[in-house]
């Protein structure tokens, strides 16, 4: 299972893309207060799976990387 790391100030944690899928229980959502990449998220939508950084343009690509994401083996 994949593990989706977002910002609380991330507008996608209002996506109901996002909460379809954790719904699912395709991925694991962890909201942060902060991931480090300070001003990242006030320039871009964008969420970390597994340690890797992803940029997204608007839900359906949301959803299509996170299913990528959970159908993919973790890594080490």
């Amino acid at each position: 299972m994949a593990t989706v790391k977002l910002c609380s100030s991330n507008e996608l944690t209002k996506s109901e893309a996002l909460k379809q899928i954790v719904r699912d229980g395709s991925v694991e959502l962890l909201v942060k207060d902060c991931l480090g990449n300070c001003g990242q998220c006030y320039l871009e939508r964008f969420v970390k799976v597994d340690q890797r950084i992803i940029v997204l343009n608007d839900e359906e690509e949301l959803l299509d990387q996170l299913l990528k994401a959970a159908a993919a083996p973790a890594a080490d």
